[in-house]
């Protein structure tokens, strides 16, 4: 009878710390609206919005950067990745600096972005590197299409569309990561003491063996 009171205990311990007792489902729910709010921002925004996109962005490369070499100098992480975190710091450096210079260098960086993202993308894939390159060559060439076809001003209207949708969807992805957490954490715990295992049938098995 101790041990299944000492186990129910356990399981209706609060936890320790504030990052533990916060909902799992609130930080993906917030990074979702934001970027959602920031989509629509630079959409609807159609002088500085981009650029505050941008400029945004830079900044989140800048404080995540940031986190990850204060977590490689005290040990944490691996040197993989502290490098990770030297490049999102000059990333989010230079996407900064780019936003303040002028629409037409942001939308510049919203086109390489979208045509060198498909190529980065193959060259870090282990499943499919071969798609992923051939996706590649299509952005290219629908680049040169589009600048050919439409001029200059079309081929960086276009970078900015693209990546508002990114942009986007990624708020519709943490959102939805949000609601998954949120079901988990409201799913029924198990009974303390016994996993519903076959053997608890007719009164033994383990969860006889737990009140004895």
């Amino acid at each position: 009878m101790t041990n299944a009171v000492t186990a129910g205990r356990l399981a209706g311990t609060s936890p320790s710390t504030p990052a533990q007792a916060r909902p799992a489902w609130l930080r993906p729910a917030a990074l979702g609206v934001a970027l959602l709010a920031l989509a629509a921002l630079a959409a609807g925004w159609s002088g500085a919005g981009p650029r505050l996109l941008l400029g945004l962005l830079g900044v989140a490369a800048l404080v995540r950067g940031a986190t990850l070499l204060r977590a490689a100098r005290t040990g944490d992480v691996d040197r993989t990745v502290a490098v990770a975190g030297a490049g999102a710091v000059w990333l989010g450096l230079l996407a900064g600096a780019v936003a303040l210079l002028s629409a037409t260098a942001t939308g510049w960086v919203f086109v390489a972005a979208a045509v060198l993202a498909l190529p980065a993308l193959a060259a870090l894939s282990a499943v499919r590197p071969a798609v992923a390159a051939a996706g590649a060559g299509v952005v290219a060439v629908a680049a040169v299409l589009i600048a050919v076809l439409g001029g200059v001003d079309a081929l960086l209207d276009t970078g900015r569309v693209l990546a508002v949708v990114v942009v986007a969807l990624a708020g519709v992805g943490y959102l939805v990561a949000a609601v998954r957490a949120a079901r988990e954490a409201a799913a029924p715990a198990p009974a303390a003491g016994c996993g519903g295992c076959a053997c608890s049938a007719g009164g033994g098995g383990c969860g006889a063996a737990a009140l004895r």
